[in-house]
């Protein structure tokens, strides 16, 4: 087996904790798997991993050749890249990750322009609204909505979303007369279902006087996904709380209108997660791809109550 090849595999082995898992990543066999790496070790004349019914980890010397492989792994695939010009045209195969909603508005429709651009990229999606293990699952890249956690992966945020009032264009005109979000029947808020709370707090910011009010907010409605939500304003069972590119289409097509356009809550970023080294290659270009699509999303409406 090619050395480059062996390392690869061995890192993948080492990154899932599991011959089976390895062996689904790149599609072969497992006993494949095991004998590759028993013929490694032999090679090598060394043990690089510790093997239990219950567990698979690391020996001493597997994790001094993990570091130099995957460095040198890395040193390969970026002078590959500089005599391919990857940067401009990539190959191989993507896997990502993506929260449901963004994947239905933003990512699906801009994955098409990308691949038409670089023929030679196949991508791997993932939709998934749970935390993704991005190692286990070999991930390449994972767009992640919120705040992140602190953790070991490498992260770049890549657009930032200001939170805007919506709401059905006849439930917006029975409330025209309000002139503040705490004016707003608190049981009308549509909103995400958290296991902490039922109630939530919305802070919003007078766009031009810079005044800020917490909302608490607990909704007869609520639900784990964005577009259920999005159903429920449309249908005038109240109002929601959301960026631009999860209500863009239903903005456009009239079944939304902004409502309380002088407020505004703080802004929802998106971040890019990856596991080490510098974002580059296809993963790069991809996440430049999405932050471009992210701000097409962007809304010029009009204010109105």
């Amino acid at each position: 087996m090619d050395r480059l090849d062996a390392m690869r595999l061995f890192i993948r082995v080492a990154d899932t904790g599991s011959f089976s898992k390895a062996a689904a990543d790149l599609d072969v066999g497992q006993p494949t798997v095991s004998r590759r790496i028993q013929d490694l070790e032999a090679q090598l004349g060394a043990d690089l991993f510790l093997r239990t019914t219950r567990a698979l980890s690391l020996t001493q010397a597997g994790e001094k050749f993990y570091t130099r492989a995957r460095a040198i792994l890395e040193d390969f695939e970026q002078a590959e890249a500089e005599v391919r010009g990857l940067d401009n045209e990539p190959y191989g195969q993507l896997r990502i990750t993506v929260p449901h909603s963004l994947a239905r508005v933003v990512i699906a429709p801009a994955l098409a322009s990308f691949l038409r651009r670089y023929p030679e990229l196949s991508i791997d999606v993932i939709s998934d609204d749970t935390y993704t293990d991005i190692v286990q699952e070999g991930i390449d890249l994972a767009f992640r909505l919120g705040e992140l956690a602190d953790s070991s992966l490498m992260a770049k945020r890549i657009a930032l979303s200001p939170r805007k009032l919506w709401a059905s264009a006849i439930y917006a005109a029975q409330m025209s007369a309000l002139e503040s979000p705490a004016d707003l029947p608190s049981e009308d808020a549509l909103h995400l279902r958290h296991r902490s709370s039922s109630a939530q707090h919305w802070v919003m910011t007078h766009t031009e006087k810079g005044n800020r009010i917490d909302l608490r907010v607990d909704g007869r409605f609520r639900a784990s996904s964005g577009d259920m939500l999005i159903q429920a304003a449309q249908d005038g069972l109240g109002y929601i709380l959301a960026p631009d590119w999860l209500v863009c289409e239903k903005v456009r097509a009239g079944n939304l209108v902004r409502l309380l356009p002088d407020w505004e809550s703080d802004a929802l970023p998106l971040h890019v997660v990856w596991s080490g080294g510098k974002l580059k290659g296809k993963a790069r270009l991809l996440a430049d791809h999405i932050a471009e699509a992210m701000k097409a999303q962007e809304l010029q409406e009009e204010k109105a109550a």
